[in-house]
């Protein structure tokens, strides 16, 4: 392992990642970008074998990086690390294409051997928690050969997974600026998703949008 790059705009938590980086790989050379900005830059010069990125940026999301970082080094393994342990948080970054999800609250030693088991024997980091998620997620999804609902298929299909995000945190009760916090975007691009999901599902309020929501399989009331 030779590069490996650190996605974290608090400290700490950035010290904390790099120490467990360097416990599963301790010849690698590990460098930190605290800003999407600059981690886009980064990757241009390099070429990372693995990044590790925070969801949460302060001009952008993981999820930004991870679509960039997958077009230029589609080899690079992207190792989700953060504190979300939601769908609305999880199902994007996959969708991204993270090839692991890992929460800053395990051990330091388990997220250092969840590293070093992408190498060892090709095991895609997870946390236990995370784990179980994506197992209940496709439990709930059809077998090849039942009955899937047209409606459902329908409308996901024309939403983009980050306009799926937007509207799930909207069933909820989120305001247009409380969705942009979590999804760590501006308040007018959150605005501009939402214009997106009004206008592809021919809507023009929250009480449509919440059944919307829960038509297509994104909210459960």
């Amino acid at each position: 392992m030779r590069k490996i790059l650190v996605v974290e705009d608090l400290r700490d938590a950035q010290k904390w990642l790099q120490e467990a980086a360097l416990q599963a790989f301790p010849s690698a050379q590990v460098s930190c970008c605290t800003t999407l900005k600059r981690a886009l830059l980064w990757i241009r010069e390099e070429t990372p074998d693995i990044c590790l990125v925070d969801l949460k940026l302060p001009d952008g999301t993981g999820v930004d990086f991870i679509e960039a970082c997958r077009t230029r080094h589609p080899g690079c393994h992207q190792v989700v690390t953060t504190i979300y342990d939601d769908d609305i948080h999880l199902m994007p970054a996959l969708q991204a294409g993270a090839s692991g999800y890992l929460l800053k609250d395990e051990p330091q030693t388990a997220i250092a051997g969840a590293l070093r088991s992408v190498v060892t024997d090709g095991s895609p980091p997870l946390s236990p928690l995370i784990a179980r998620r994506m197992l209940e997620h496709y439990r709930q999804r059809p077998l090849p050969g039942e009955p899937v609902n047209d409606l459902e298929a329908e409308g996901q299909e024309s939403l983009s997974p980050r306009e799926q995000q937007t509207l799930a945190l909207i069933a909820e009760g989120h305001t247009i600026a409380r969705a942009a916090d979590l999804m760590g975007v501006s308040y007018h691009t959150a605005a501009r998703h939402v214009k997106n999901v009004y206008g592809k599902l021919g809507i023009n309020s929250r009480a449509e949008a919440v059944r919307e929501a829960i038509r297509i399989g994104l909210y459960s009331p």
